[in-house]
């Protein structure tokens, strides 16, 4: 079983395929819900789910990733698709609680 494996679908999936992750295709948030409570028991150290995939789960299963603790470490991936999309904006935001201060990217 390998280390990092990821949900996604469509042309994000192809992204981090290229990258060597391994990943698993899914259609539906039911089904990305079906395949992450697998995954959550599985072997996997880290657990890269789809932004998008993840704001169609349904608010009890947002809250199970919430609170999940331990292996596998769940990391949302963001889909950059849209040229105006503010990825700096984004990556401060998701620096800042974590080193405590704010990192500018020029």
């Amino acid at each position: 079983m390998p280390n990092v494996v990821a949900v996604s679908h469509g042309h994000q999936a192809i992204k981090l395929r290229l990258t060597g992750v391994h990943v698993i295709e899914t259609a539906t948030a039911k089904e990305a819900e079906e395949i992450c409570e697998s995954q959550l028991h599985g072997e996997a150290k880290v657990l890269i789910i789809e932004e998008r995939l993840r704001n169609d789960f349904t608010e009890y299963f947002r809250e199970r990733l919430r609170k999940h603790k331990g292996l596998p470490l769940v990391v949302f991936c963001p889909g950059f698709e849209k040229e105006d999309s503010d990825v700096d904006a984004y990556l401060s935001s998701v620096l800042r609680p974590a080193v405590g201060f704010e990192i500018r990217l020029e």
